[in-house]
């Protein structure tokens, strides 16, 4: 176990031997007595555990001993969950007399035998503590609390994301920029490094340039790339493409494959790269990566933050920019903010100076003067302040550029219960993404928290440990979910380091079939895929006592290697094990000996999508907390006593598309704090087979949180009082609520529907709430209640006529609606605006599908009210749609077979609109009214399909991307007179895609020299390219696709000296005459790097 968790693992041992002691069965088995002398035991040598850790570090002896104890502690825990399983077993059993095996169970010999046995193990555990701590030959001192206060919540927490949570970091900002944007570096490519010792904040840095609205207004794309220890090239091309195409890219792709991927998404395009925690010191890996990423446009940059000056040198970098300490005014203010109430410091004169001498020990950098003064911020008084510095700071070697023994200090000042929690994350590989709710629930199946009143949730004593320790920087890079939840989160590299320290050889991460594991390993992890059971280390059978097996780098798509025996083998040598981690591991079956597993509490069989059903022997796992089993889409049922897994909290099914009911029992799990998905039978509730559970279930299940879909309701009238046994009125944690129908059985009138939706109310508190096929003419009235909703859906509807009034509710952040055939109005015409604000909280709105939809109200208004925070707004397939509120606050607009909201309320998008940066307009018989075009001052890029072009571009004098495309009717050579032209001084890039009237290119366009990007395709009346191509001298990049009348390029094209790239493909008479060394046209195009498309197969197939 980590350093300084013993004491917490005694208070375990002591509080589960005084539940055994109580229960009758230590009375029938005959251990009651053995059992309470080894509580005394543990009560007696607990008292000095806490002096012992302490003295530890300066005593081999000590340290010595505490190890023995240790294994001592770990074992008797392992005995005592033991005999608890066993009660447990007993207890669950009773509910079933009649059962042959329960008859067996209680026999007296069988019962006399195992009270035996378990006397002689728990009395001979007694002994080998007793002689442990006879054994001692050293004086320690009685303790019996820790020094440290238990978690206390600072009244304002800070997100450590946030640009105005940096102090001190503006000029190297601002520098690092300067660079970036620097328009005199001749390469094409070039690259930065930020360098500097751990914890100065390299990353953050880079983040807050990567955020800064000038350098996304420059770049794109935009690629973040963490790349720690494992520089494989081939990883890294990998994480660009996903980062760029927002997808993982299919799995086992060549290399080759993978480059010209990358070429594609970044040829010709100036891109930002950013390579965060660089180790590599092997020149050939560096310029293998940078030769690939050579075809960028010209300023393209990329960033990489290092600890090492040679990393930087072999990056051959346009200059480094070394990122020091902070200075002494920023680090005091730093140091105010953590350790102080709302950052005052107090007025006490040696108070402070107590404090600027500890500040001193903290060399300027953020990370340790984070971590030190959230460890002050608990202690209130001088005497603890001068305590700290005199005692433990003072023993810290001075070292410039180790910060470690300092934040090793902070480690020392946790509380066992969070030491323990955070030293567990030494099983997760650097920079990676850790889900907060899996951790919590790992924590829970190795008994880390404790609970200090039985009416306390362990998930929420989970949520309070987590968030202290994210106060005291030892968790960092929090992600939200859209209701505001922490979700994700990562750990700093020099934190990791500390947790790997402190674990030593208890924990330990396989990256080798080769590594040797130590016998008294009790938690391993995976640091890379693990495909089958022979990349497991033969080694890992002699640690008999693992209790996490831990699979955190399996990937997001499915295995399709069948591992069956994987589970097996580690059933028949872990009988140990507590968490059991085998997601996407190809797994089709899962052995019934998996009920020997008696101490596991937390399994994940996720992503097996070949099983198809679990064995019900898994029901005797009678410790499962956690079961997860989303994706895997081919199990058709749980197991059918699954009410015997009386301590499963946490049942994660979404994405089980192949289950078909749920079990009856199901309800009798009234821990169930997590479950995602009820399906309910199809068939008529007369016809369901008793094994099958219906919504009665899910009555006493009022501890559920989270969010929950039920699947296959039904459309009919006689189904009320089934729904309202479901009593989701009383389910108050629940976050998120989505309610799909059975889409083919909708009542004709739809009254059916609205009586029984009726029975389905939520409580008020619900945050989340989704209708998918709901049959009802009218919402639920109940819905107008759910006042803390943040998110709504209403999807494929089809009757629905009237909405609930939504501006009322002033949380709702999301609106989506979405194929709702009847709908003609969102509001009510008759009620007023009231003094309240029109949609306070509003910032996404999606209306697609909507076909009567003809305006927001019902009647005609003298004036629109503004929705005062909405910035992404996409209307689809609303071709009636006229009236709609105002918008000026929008960032980006999708609008497509809707636009008659432009010519009928054309003061709609007139209205000014200075944030609006995207917009994305298609399959509209009108153009954009010219009189709007002034006020989109921030526009910066445009798509247009399918519609006809504006007048009036001339004045989107900050746009940089415009693609024009699919239009029968759009004649781009004459629609636009050469004014419109010249007014895109900031255009970058253009496109022109399937114009069949495009014969030849605009005049106009020659005036557009800041122009770097240009691709035309599938314009096949095309038939030349004129010779004034010449002007557009920023040129980089020139892309043209099955043009087959284009005869030939212009001599004018061997003057573009930035032209980088020019790729051709399916263009044969132009490709005829582009033929290296022999073509006509070949003296136009020699001088430009990089020749893509069929160009370059020319030179590998000499017969093209």
């Amino acid at each position: 176990m980590a350093e300084g968790v013993l004491f917490d693992v005694a208070k375990g041992i002591i509080g589960t031997a005084g539940k055994l002691a109580l229960q009758e069965v230590a009375l029938i088995w005959g251990v009651k007595d053995e059992i309470n002398k080894l509580k005394e035991t543990v009560s007696t040598i607990s008292a000095v555990i806490l002096d012992a850790e302490a003295k530890q570090h300066g005593s081999e002896v000590i340290k010595e001993w505490l190890k023995r104890l240790k294994d001592a502690m770990c074992d008797a825990d392992d005995l005592l969950d033991e005999i608890s399983t066993e009660a447990l077993g007993r207890e669950v059993m009773t509910r079933d007399k009649k059962a042959k095996e329960v008859r067996i169970f209680f026999s007296k010999s069988n019962q006399l035998a195992y009270g035996v046995r378990m006397g002689r193990k728990v009395k001979e555990m007694r002994e080998r503590l007793v002689g442990i701590a006879a054994d001692r030959q050293f004086p320690l001192e009685e303790r019996c609390e820790e020094r440290q206060v238990r978690y206390k919540a600072r009244q304002q927490t800070h997100s450590l994301a946030s640009a105005e949570d940096v102090i001190g970091r503006e000029e190297d900002k601002k520098a690092i920029i300067g660079s970036l944007l620097d328009p005199n570096v001749k390469e094409n490519v070039s690259v930065l490094p930020i360098v500097g010792i751990g914890g100065l904040g390299k990353t953050t840095v880079a983040q807050l340039v990567f955020n800064d609205k000038e350098v996304k207004d420059h770049f794109e794309p935009k690629v973040w790339v963490c790349v720690s220890e494992n520089f494989d090239v081939k990883i890294i091309v990998q994480k660009i493409l996903e980062c760029i195409k927002k997808e993982k890219p299919a799995k086992d792709l060549e290399m080759n494959t993978l480059v010209n991927d990358v070429h594609k998404e970044i040829n010709g395009k100036k891109y930002l790269i950013v390579l965060d925690d660089v180790w590599n010191e092997d020149r050939e890996k560096w310029f293998s990566l940078k030769k690939i990423l050579m075809d960028g446009a010209r300023g393209s940059r990329i960033l990489v933050t290092t600890r090492s000056q040679k990393v930087a040198k072999i990056a051959q970098p346009i200059r480094t920019h070394v990122l020091q300490g902070l200075d002494e005014n920023n680090a005091r203010s730093l140091f105010k903010k953590m350790a102080f109430e709302e950052g005052e410091e107090p007025k006490n004169a040696s108070f402070v100076n107590i404090g600027e001498e500890i500040l001193k020990k903290c060399a300027g950098i953020p990370l340790a003067i984070r971590t030190i003064g959230g460890l002050l911020y608990f202690k209130k008084s001088e005497i603890e302040w001068l305590s700290f510095k005199d005692n433990e700071l003072s023993k810290i070697p001075q070292n410039e550029n180790d910060i470690l023994p300092t934040l090793k200090l902070s480690y020392d000042y946790l509380p066992s219960h969070l030491k323990q929690c955070f030293a567990y994350c030494s099983l997760f590989p650097k920079d990676c993404e850790i889900n907060k709710s899996s951790l919590i629930s790992m924590w829970m199946a190795q008994g880390f928290i404790t609970l200090y009143d039985e009416k306390q949730c362990p998930k929420d004593v989970g949520h309070e440990y987590f968030m202290d320790l994210l106060w005291r920087s030892f968790f960092q890079e929090v992600e939200k979910d859209e209701l505001g939840n922490i979700s994700e989160f990562k750990i700093h590299d020099l934190m990791h380091e500390i947790a790997i320290q402190v674990t030593g050889s208890e924990s330990t991460t396989i990256d080798s079939k080769e590594k040797d594991i130590d016998e008294k390993t009790r938690h391993v992890s995976f640091g890379d895929i693990l495909h089958s059971s022979s990349e497991i280390p033969i080694s890992l059978s002699k640690a008999r006592r693992i209790r996490t097996f831990l699979l955190p780098c399996q990937p997001e798509y499915y295995s399709r290697r069948s591992n069956d025996s994987i589970s097996s083998e580690i059933i028949a040598s872990f009988k140990f094990i507590r968490l059991l981690d085998l997601h996407n591991m190809g797994i089709k079956t899962i052995p019934s000996s998996i009920k020997k597993l008696k101490h596991l509490k937390y399994l994940d069989l996720s992503m097996n999508e070949g099983i198809e059903m679990l064995p019900n022997s898994i029901v005797k796992l009678y410790n499962l907390q956690t079961l997860k089993l989303s994706k895997c889409t081919n199990l058709k049922e749980l197991p059918r006593d699954i009410n015997k897994l009386v301590n499963l909290r946490f049942l994660e099914i979404d994405w089980c598309s192949g289950l078909t009911h749920m079990p009856n029992g199901l309800g009798q799990l009234t821990n169930l704090q997590t479950l995602s998905r009820f399906v309910m039978s199809k068939g008529r509730i007369d016809s369901v087979p008793r094994s099958y559970g219906g919504l009665k279930e899910l009555n006493k299940l009022n501890e559920l949180r989270g969010s929950l879909s039920i699947v296959n309701l039904k459309q009919v009238k006689d189904v009320a009082l089934e729904y309202k046994d479901a009593n989701l009125k009383e389910k108050q944690r629940l976050d998120g609520l989505d309610l799909n129908w059975v889409k083919v059985d909708i009542d004709e009138t739809g009254v059916g529907c609205d009586m029984s939706v009726e029975a389905l109310q939520p409580h008020i508190n619900l945050k989340a709430l989704s209708l998918n096929w709901y049959g009802g003419v009218i919402c639920p009235l109940w819905l107008e209640t759910l006042t803390n909703l943040v998110q709504f859906k209403l999807d494929s509807c089809k009757k629905c006529q009237y909405l609930p009034l939504l501006d009322q509710f002033p949380s709702l952040k999301i609106i989506n609606l979405k194929g709702l055939d009847s709908l003609e109005h969102i509001s009510d015409s008759e009620r007023d605006n009231s003094d309240s604000l029109f949609y306070p909280s509003l910032e996404e709105l999606y209306i697609w599908g909507c076909p009567n939809l003809k305006g927001w109200w019902r009647g005609r208004r003298d004036s629109l009210p503004s929705f005062p925070r909405l910035s992404a707004l996409n209307i689809g397939d609303c071709p009636q749609l006229t009236s709609f509120p105002l918008f000026p606050y929008l960032e980006g607009l999708w609008l497509s077979n809707s636009l008659s909201i432009a010519s009928c309320s054309s003061s709609t998008i007139v209205a000014p609109l200075s944030k609006l940066s995207f917009m994305f307009i298609e399959n509209t018989e009108e153009a954009l009214p010219e009189e709007c075009l002034p006020n989109l001052i921030s526009l910066r890029n445009l798509r247009l399909y399918k519609c006809p072009l504006p007048q009036g571009m001339r004045y989107l004098t900050a746009l940089q991307h415009l693609r024009v495309a699919e239009s029968e009717v759009v004649d781009i050579s004459n629609d636009w007179d050469e004014i419109e032209w010249q007014g895109l001084r900031t255009l970058l890039s253009l496109a022109f895609y399937e114009l069949p009237k495009l014969v030849s290119l605009p005049m106009g366009l020659q005036y557009v020299s800041s122009l770097q990007n240009f691709s035309i395709r599938y314009c096949r009346n095309l038939i030349a390219i004129p010779e004034w191509i010449c002007k557009l001298i920023s040129l980089q990049s020139l892309e043209i696709w099955d043009c087959p009348k284009l005869e030939s390029l212009p001599e004018g094209i061997g003057a573009l000296t930035s032209l980088q790239t020019l790729e051709i493909k399916d263009c044969p008479i132009l490709l005829k005459r582009c033929k290296k060394q022999i073509g006509e046209d070949w003296h136009k195009i020699s001088h430009i790097p990089n020749l893509k498309g069929d160009l370059s197969r020319q030179e590998e197939e000499p017969g093209i």
